[in-house]
């Protein structure tokens, strides 16, 4: 797998969405959804697993922290 964007970039992504759907969106779907289109391999790995932060904001850092550690 080589992601097309760094890190660093897929968080810049995040927030940017979250910031422009926040009426709409937790932060943790955010996360997932913007995931889901930058490496929907990994979202796919992640769906219903205890780093899934989709339904659950307070699981926001423990996906983060997965993904940084992955992230290639």
């Amino acid at each position: 797998m080589s992601n097309k964007i760094s890190f660093k970039d897929f968080l810049q992504l995040a927030d940017d969405t979250y910031n422009h759907y926040s009426f709409e969106l937790r932060y943790g779907q955010t996360i997932m959804n913007t995931l889901y289109n930058v490496w929907p391999e990994k979202y796919k790995e992640l769906v219903a697993s205890k780093q899934d932060c989709f339904y659950d904001d307070g699981m926001v850092k423990l996906t983060l922290d997965k993904l940084e550690k992955e992230w290639t």
